[in-house]
């Protein structure tokens, strides 16, 4: 049969059936796809008849069925354009037809969607935000095809107001609070990612972040420490929870993934909404370059510093990820320099990662004797009862004196000018480092036998002309209060640190949850403690201070024992009396002079 035959049945057809239009085509519909490896593009070809409609049909994941009008066959049957994946929604493997003369016209075999890399894919950069109200803040459009964006959805507009402008979306603060913003790109309802927005009142004050972009690899869990606010922290979002993993402990964000690439905005914010940040993550893969110091040994003397260089991967940022003995040395990290400061006589081992995955670990070692004069001690071994106490006279060295070290449940140390009390508490050994300013130290060996004697005894001290302070005697109780010994300031890290957070707390000074790190939070406790009593509110534990806590512990301690503390009038005290307490008063200055000189230095 030929064409003009077939034809004219079809026309006959056409008039018997009363002009209903034919099921069937004269040029049976055929497709193919294929990737223009530009991005995720990808060229449709149709054939059939000629001068008809071409229709695309698929389902879309999440919306159903589509039926999208491509165009028109030419005079000879021929139809081809090139779409964008994303724009239509169309993923790998998607079983794709094409319709021509109408939907109810022949469909073309069944073809699927080749493989392609989608670079359309609209992101929102940074996809978290926290501004204050009054002030506008900006977020870019990337990676999109050239359709305008718009507004899909803004969760709460009373809290903000949304503008575009090109790729640049303009998002102004109007009350306190939180909504999320939701962008699209005309042409498509399934490519719209979301920014959660922060608004914080007026004169509220961003979160204090050690880093706020990051990259993160598999297997590493990587510490961001926050301060502000009230000094305790939430999440409030994750923008991606698949490829970045986050959880809060104390004043520290611990981020982690499975992933090695993808990335994530972490919104947090103090607990009292008084403080908010970003933090931006991204995961990546573990390099390749290792990461080395330019001491893998470093030795520190009590009371000194000294600092390590980092070098590693190019871009990358560095962290201490353990201290396996912070009471020993402190361990701080700025940029690439390590800065360790001795606590204690012994050995720590510091493990310090780049944020590219690579690791590597040094032994720091504290020396009882750093460098500077040597100071010596009327006697360097004390045995004693529990319930007795001892004096020993510190001379040579460089003063105001400290003590650090030592184990409190078995003996107690307080320092005065240059008189060092100790008092026994329980059976045991303990020893503790007796420092000055000028770094030299001796250690002091402390032995407590069991039993209790409720006469004092001392042994003999090196009389001094003017500077013997008042003997005060020690109450005897079955329960000490803890007495502080140890000179605490921001980025200490030990019991004691707990010990000042538990009582600060108790008192009411401090509202953060202890964790034995002195951050922003305790040294803003630190200094409320220091105007109640009096003292200078520095933010760090010296002398007077730990006086002033020790008296309110013991005080506590003996509340319901006959008191045994007096105290004296000025106007009662005798000259040697008011030259000692001038001469103490003198020490503390010098002490704190000599740290102020530590940390401008």
């Amino acid at each position: 049969m030929t064409n003009l035959t077939r034809a004219f049945f079809i026309i006959i057809a056409g008039i018997l059936f009363g002009g209903a239009s034919l099921a069937y085509a004269t040029i049976p519909p055929a497709l193919s796809l294929i990737a223009t490896g530009s991005g995720d593009n990808v060229q449709i070809n149709v054939t059939g008849d000629p001068n008809v409609s071409v229709l695309l049909y698929y389902t879309e994941s999440g919306a159903g069925t589509q039926i999208t009008p491509l165009g028109t066959t030419n005079a000879s049957g021929s139809f081809t354009t090139t779409i964008s994946s994303a724009t239509y929604g169309l993923t790998s493997g998607t079983a794709v037809q094409a319709i021509l003369n109408g939907t109810s016209g022949p469909k073309s075999p069944v073809v699927a969607w080749p493989s392609v890399t989608s670079t359309n894919s609209l992101t929102l950069t940074p996809s978290g935000m926290v501004t204050s109200v009054g002030q506008s803040s900006s977020v870019t459009a990337t990676n999109y095809s050239s359709n305008a964006l718009y507004v899909s959805n803004n969760s709460n507009p009373s809290i903000a107001n949304v503008s575009i402008s090109g790729t640049a979306i303009t998002l102004s603060g109007n009350t306190p609070g939180s909504t999320v913003v939701t962008i699209c790109s005309v042409g498509t309802t399934n490519n719209c990612p979301s920014v959660y927005v922060v608004v914080l009142a007026s004169g509220a004050s961003q979160l204090s972040l050690s880093q706020t972009n990051v990259s993160v690899v598999s297997g590493q869990n990587l510490p961001v420490t926050m301060s502000g606010g009230n000094g305790s922290y939430a999440i409030l979002n994750n923008s991606n929870p698949s490829v970045i993993q986050a959880s809060v402990s104390g004043s520290v964000l611990t981020l982690s993934t499975g992933s090695t690439s993808g990335s994530a905005s972490i919104t947090l914010c103090s607990t009292d909404n008084a403080a908010c940040g970003v933090v931006t993550a991204t995961a990546g893969s573990a390099s390749s370059v290792s990461l080395t110091f330019s001491s893998n040994a470093p030795t520190v003397g009590v009371g000194q510093s000294t600092s390590v260089n980092l070098y590693g991967p190019s871009g990358a940022t560095f962290y201490v990820s353990s201290n396996a003995t912070p009471s020993v040395v402190q361990a701080n990290l700025s940029g690439t320099v390590l800065t360790l400061t001795g606590i204690a006589a012994g050995t720590s081992n510091i493990s310090i990662c780049a944020s590219t995955g690579t690791c590597n670990s040094l032994t720091a070692t504290v020396s009882y004797t750093a460098t500077g004069t040597n100071i010596t001690l009327s006697q360097n071994t004390l045995s004693l009862l529990s319930g007795q106490n001892a004096n020993v006279t510190i001379s040579g060295g460089t003063p105001p004196y400290f003590v650090t070290g030592g184990n409190g449940a078995i003996a107690q140390e307080s320092l005065v000018s240059s008189a060092l009390t100790v008092y026994g508490i329980a059976t045991g050994a303990t020893s503790v480092n007796v420092c000055s300013s000028g770094g030299g130290c001796s250690n002091l060996a402390i032995s407590i036998n069991g039993g209790t004697s409720t006469t004092v005894t001392t042994t003999p001290v090196v009389t001094q002309p003017v500077a013997t302070a008042p003997v005060v005697t020690a109450p005897v109780v079955s329960t000490p209060a803890v007495v502080f010994t140890e000179y605490l300031s921001p980025g200490s890290q030990d019991g004691q640190v707990l010990s000042l957070q538990e009582f600060l707390a108790q008192e009411g000074y401090l509202t953060a949850t202890p964790n034995g790190y002195f951050g922003p939070a305790t040294q803003a406790a630190v200094i409320k403690f220091q105007k109640a009593n009096g003292i200078s509110p520095l933010g760090i534990v010296g002398p007077s201070t730990r006086a002033a806590l020790n008296q309110v512990e013991n005080t506590a301690a003996t509340a319901a024992a006959p008191a045994t503390f007096s105290s004296t009038a000025l106007s009662t005290m005798s000259l040697a009396q008011l030259q000692s307490e001038a001469q103490t008063l003198e020490s503390e200055l010098a002490q704190v002079l000599a740290q102020i000189t530590k940390i401008g230095g």
